[in-house]
């Protein structure tokens, strides 16, 4: 390099490179990977924390699994949605490099006050991450594609760099803050989110100098720009629609008289607001369906169907952070040796190792991602493995990061394959891919179905490689339809509405997110409610130092159904401290008759009892425990698998089924595209 493009670079730090690449890709690179590990945390333990005892000696809310699962549901949903108005407000008023900036302080504020152990601040902190997110997530991605020429062909690099991070902040987050939040404590794991949060936009605020001219606020023109739409001309124009408002309006009253028939208390406010939404939504489609030629036409229609597929993808892919978390950490076998944990940890660095050493080969720029990554894996767990017992039980939210650890192992293997299939003429279009996609992921539930099958076979809990197989044929699918479906959108929307079909795109995620939400909580069971009558420490069921000091506890029976009356069959099991109303007596018979309890088939049950935490501190020196204090419910453990058991089954048909279908009309469905993807390039 000369001397005069020394001195151009130092006046203009945006054009100075790192590896090849702008220096503004790794200020990019850090902070989303600081970002996804704050958010990706925060996700590994926040379903644990809502189900954790609310007087162990970690603390969480003691909410039921089922309402557990339902705010899961609304927040990722959410998460989402406020993508949208986060894209609009930077593309039309303050950029994408402030929305970010503004993003982050958000993000960093709401993960630091679910730090706080009060009820006001986790839902507060809950809102502030959603808000947080909505304003950084869709628009660094965008920012990351600023940095580079149309055609530069260092573009796609860049990207695959930036991806790479992602998942690192992912595998992190788990490993880390879920550690930490289940064996520490629930509140320093969110904290611990925080600081991560605010060191990526440490690095962001430092790192302003490389992004000059990248993501800066739209200029304002005195005339409107005819060659895009916003949704508040659509919104406008359905008003002078009288067909298609008249169909919004009937959608939203007969969807919120739904919603109130359906739901109670505040889910009838919820439910009535997504509906009026989603009908909103629909609105806007018919208005750009009337808009649009015969060739657009036809591609919209392939395009709603690629949101239908979304939304059935995301529905089942992000059961992870739910019900496959709840699952882990109550039906899963987590102890094991530590040679299989090296085999993981150990296995997983080396093979990282060996790509990276692969990349270096070939030339490409990511090995200086993989080579760093795999050493640091290796050495980590080397300094941390020596404070593990043997055998040693994994903490539940560990897990979330596999999917993280098999996306950068298999993301450029997967790549690859459709990389080498597409130049020996054979089918590799976005649909195809899709339904593939969502085939391979719906069967990773078939291995929680067989853990299912197993419990009731086997008793206990189920084998850990099943869960494991799980997350690797989710990650499979996902590695194959996920990457392409955003492209695929880009490509056959409408150019006057792509930015708007993003919007939506963002709207079905959040849609699939909500149904995981959904599905998680049906396989459920309805709650047994039931009191404490009588000290269970007298009995010998119950250790008195978890009675005297509120703890939670569990009491083990089994029982049946004999002339409409429920009988247990020990005397030293619930006989005498079980307190329940004629109501739940008859919920819970319904389930044991479904399992055909029997005095010759009697069926377990498990009764979890809860102190009352309003009644804590009124325990002092001088007062002791009531019994009448205690709360709790009853499961019939058969029945609750049954359940799950079902739901599993059900998600992979819901999945094979739409990645079937999308199969069969295939060919039709891409003549609809009129060949979108003909000049379709390829970049690996």
């Amino acid at each position: 390099m000369n001397q005069s493009s020394v001195l151009d670079n130092q006046s203009h730090p945006e054009r100075e490179e790192l590896f090849g690449h702008p220096k503004g890709l790794f200020v990019l690179f850090f902070t989303e990977m600081w970002e996804r590990f704050s958010y990706y945390g925060m996700r590994a333990i926040l379903v644990l924390y809502m189900i954790s005892s609310a007087t162990g000696e970690n603390p969480g809310l003691g909410w039921s699994n089922k309402n557990a699962l339902a705010l899961y549901g609304w927040y990722t949903m959410l998460v989402y949605l406020m993508s949208i108005p986060g894209g609009i407000l930077a593309d039309k008023f303050i950029g994408q490099k402030k929305a970010v900036l503004y993003g982050g302080l958000v993000l960093v504020a709401g993960h630091s006050v679910l730090a706080i152990s009060a009820p006001w601040a986790f839902f507060s902190g809950l809102a502030l991450i959603v808000i947080g997110v909505g304003g950084l997530k869709p628009n660094i991605s965008t920012m990351v594609g600023g940095l580079y020429e149309s055609k530069d062909e260092r573009r796609d690099g860049g990207f695959t760099l930036f991806y790479i991070g992602i998942n690192i902040g992912a595998f992190l987050a788990a490993l880390i803050v879920g550690t930490v939040g289940e064996k520490v404590g629930w509140h320093y794991g969110f904290g611990l989110a925080g600081i991560g949060m605010l060191l990526g936009q440490l690095v962001y605020y430092w790192g302003q100098k490389y992004l000059v001219g990248v993501g800066e606020p739209p200029k304002i023109f005195s005339t409107e720009d005819e060659s895009t739409t916003t949704f508040s001309k659509l919104f406008s124009n359905l008003f002078k629609s009288p067909i298609q408002l008249t169909l919004v309006l009937l959608a939203i009253i007969g969807l919120s008289i739904y919603s109130f028939t359906k739901f109670e208390n505040i889910e009838r406010y919820l439910y009535s607001g997504l509906f009026t939404f989603l009908a909103i939504v629909a609105g806007i489609l018919m208005m750009i369906y009337k808009d649009i030629n015969k060739i657009e036409k036809d591609r919209f229609i392939v395009l709603l169907i690629s949101f239908v597929i979304i939304i059935v993808f995301w529905g089942a892919f992000e059961q992870a952070g739910g019900l496959l978390n709840i699952y882990t950490e109550t039906k899963i076998d987590r102890v094991v040796s530590l040679s299989t944990i090296d085999i993981f940890m150990y296995g997983s660095g080396i093979i990282l190792f060996i790509l990276g050493f692969m990349r270096y080969r070939k030339k490409e720029e990511s090995f200086k991602i993989f080579l760093p990554i795999s050493l640091l894996i290796i050495v980590l767990y080397s300094v941390f493995r020596y404070k593990f017992s043997n055998p040693y039980e994994i903490p539940t939210s560990v897990f979330q990061s596999v999917n993280a650890m098999f996306i950068i192992i298999f993301g450029t293997i997967v790549s690859g394959f459709w990389y080498w299939r597409k130049h020996r003429g054979k089918e590799s279009s976005s649909l195809f891919k899709m339904a593939i996609g969502t085939i391979i992921m719906g069967m990773g539930f078939l291995f929680m179905a067989k853990a299912s099958s197993d419990i009731v076979k086997y008793g206990d809990k189920a084998a850990l490689i099943l869960l494991i197989l799980a997350y690797w044929f989710h990650t499979i699918g996902e590695l194959c339809a996920s990457p392409v479906a955003l492209s695929f959108i880009t490509k056959i929307a409408p150019i006057k509405y792509v930015s708007i079909m993003m919007g939506v795109y963002f709207a079905a995620t959040g849609l699939g997110n909500k149904v995981a939400g959904a599905i998680g909580e049906s396989s459920q069971a309805q709650q047994v409610k039931v009191s404490l009558i009588e000290n269970p420490t007298s009995y010998g069921v119950v250790s008195p130092e978890l009675y005297n000091n509120a703890k939670d506890f569990e009491i083990v029976d089994q029982a049946y159904v004999l002339n409409n009356k429920i009988n247990f069959t020990t005397d030293k099991g619930l006989n005498g401290i079980i307190g329940i109303n004629e109501e739940n007596k008859n919920l819970l018979i319904d389930y044991l008759s479904q399992v055909n309890a029997t005095a010759e088939n009697p069926q377990t049950i498990i009764a979890r009892y809860s102190y009352d935490k309003d009644k804590l501190s009124d325990i002092g020196d001088e007062k002791l425990v009531n019994a009448v204090d205690y709360s709790g419910n009853i499961e019939v453990f058969e029945f609750q698998n049954k359940l799950e058991h079902k739901t599993f089954i059900n998600i992979f048909i819901l999945s094979a089924v739409f990645g079937v279908l999308l199969l069969l009309f295939l060919k039709k469905l891409k003549s609809l595209t009129h060949g979108a993807e003909d000049d379709e390039v390829d970049f690996h």
